[in-house]
């Protein structure tokens, strides 16, 4: 329709100007005929150049369009290619750091091959010697399960428990000493394990766990009542606090806990953590030596640490009545007694 227009709006116009001036025509000529023939021949003539003018513009506004399309597929082209440009700028530099950090490893894998190849001989007798030690603690906990009979299966000791070499080593001491009374700093598998040889034996001896942890102590707690220990054990919640001991202040287990505790025959020290403070376990002799029995062992536990042996070589030379025993465990540990005491460890 609107393609049209130009030619039906030239038509008339044109007409009604030809019309116009064939009326002219014919009051000067008296030629009534003029005002048609006028009228027509000027309606072909506006009406083809309406057209033509209609044509015109379609054309132009085609052209704009065309134009409109042109730049913006051109605009858009070039956003592709900057966008293709910098994915292949990322790729480059991914490209080159992933290549660098290859020739880091390489180097790396490099220089070990040659460090292991140096050292072939050192090499092996650390395997052998880490399948050995993991042997001995699997010994260890089989020669337990034999020892001493569990209603139900123990939790695997090791990590910041006693180790089972440890272990095997109280059971066997109570089995065979049968002290009256067990006192262990830091309750866990050891309070267990120690109260179950109690039963095994006949024993009418006591284990009394001391723990600043109430969750630790309610777990010790738990695990003796699951294996029907809870008459041999007493676990006691003793926070810890400052102690002043000779001049120096010490961060220790509440005391008050401990006073109605004579006679120990065996004190196994595995507590408190040695992260409360330097030298941590160190009161336990000093404090408690008093109420020891004449023939009590005191056991020191983790004595691959720095600190527990500086406590064990200091205690030997403020109380030279104590002698030592070097136990070579997984963690390591040494057995004290009185050197008067006329039993060996």
């Amino acid at each position: 329709m609107r393609s049209r227009l130009g030619l039906v709006s030239g038509l008339v116009a044109g007409g009604l100007l030809g019309a116009v001036i064939g009326l002219g025509v014919s009051v000067e000529t008296s030629r009534p005929p003029m005002v048609i023939a006028a009228a027509l021949l000027g309606a072909l003539v506006l009406g083809a150049l309406g057209q033509i003018a209609q044509w015109v513009r379609a054309a132009a506004g085609s052209t704009r369009r065309l134009e409109y399309a042109h730049a913006r597929a051109v605009d858009a082209q070039g956003q592709h290619r900057r966008r293709l440009d910098e994915v292949h700028n990322r790729l480059g530099r991914t490209d080159r750091d992933l290549t660098k950090r290859l020739d880091t490893v390489t180097e790396q894998v490099t220089r070990l091959g040659e460090h292991v190849s140096h050292q072939p001989a050192d090499i092996g007798r650390q395997t052998r010697q880490i399948v050995d030690d993991q042997v001995a603690l699997l010994q260890a906990h089989s020669q337990l399960q034999r020892l001493v009979s569990m209603n139900q299966v123990m939790p695997r000791p090791g990590t910041w428990a006693a180790s089972e070499d440890l272990l095997l080593y109280l059971v066997g001491h109570v089995l065979r000493e049968q002290p009256a009374l067990i006192v262990d700093l830091g309750s866990g598998q050891s309070s267990v394990w120690m109260a179950a040889a109690l039963r095994q034996s006949g024993s009418n001896g006591r284990v009394v766990a001391i723990d600043h942890d109430l969750n630790y102590a309610e777990q010790t707690r738990e695990l003796a009542a699951a294996h029907g220990l809870s008459r041999w054990l007493d676990v006691r919640v003793a926070p810890l606090q400052e102690t002043q001991i000779e001049g120096q202040t010490y961060t220790w287990y509440d005391r008050s806990l401990m006073t109605d505790l004579h006679n120990i025959g065996l004190l196994s020290v595995d507590g408190p953590p040695g992260q409360g403070g330097k030298n941590a376990r160190w009161p336990a002799l000093p404090l408690l030596q008093a109420q020891m029995a004449t023939d009590g062992v005191v056991v020191m536990d983790d004595m691959v640490r720095n600190d527990e042996q500086a406590i064990v070589a200091d205690w030997l030379t403020r109380f030279p009545q104590w002698q030592v025993t070097n136990l070579h465990f997984e963690k390591g540990a040494a057995a004290l007694r009185r050197v008067d005491s006329g039993r060996a460890s």
